[in-house]
């Protein structure tokens, strides 16, 4: 898994620190932004294999910011996490190019387990 860049764009900060611990220990490269409209130049600046991408956040939403990723870098996965599950707002992810829509809380080691997946690796 070593070599697998990540973004993770959640404004809960407990989150991103532990997600971003257990990736690293599993030699992801990872990256973190606070909200969607820190992670833009992110993505414009850098090729990550994985987002994992939070729906409610200030400022720009989860929606709008996987709009503006897929646009900046189509190859890039997107994994959508929300605390609110919305048949219509899974539709509407999924046809905006989400790779998957994930209810929190998620278990972490599966989150690892798909992010490797999504990113085109074997899980471990």
């Amino acid at each position: 898994m070593s070599g697998i860049r990540v973004l993770l764009v959640d404004d809960e900060v407990e989150f991103t620190a532990s997600m971003s611990r257990v990736l690293r220990r599993r030699g992801f490269n990872v990256e973190v932004a606070d909200n969607g409209l820190a992670a833009l130049p992110l993505v414009a600046g850098k090729a990550f294999d994985v987002v994992v991408l939070d729906v409610k956040m200030p400022g720009m939403d989860g929606i709008q910011a996987l709009q503006e990723i897929k646009r900046l870098s189509p190859e890039t996965r997107v994994l959508v996490l929300t605390g609110h599950f919305s048949i219509g707002e899974e539709e509407e992810l999924s046809a905006g190019g989400a790779y998957a829509y994930l209810l929190k809380p998620f278990p972490i080691l599966k989150l690892v387990d798909l992010i490797t997946s999504a990113a085109g690796h074997p899980s471990a």
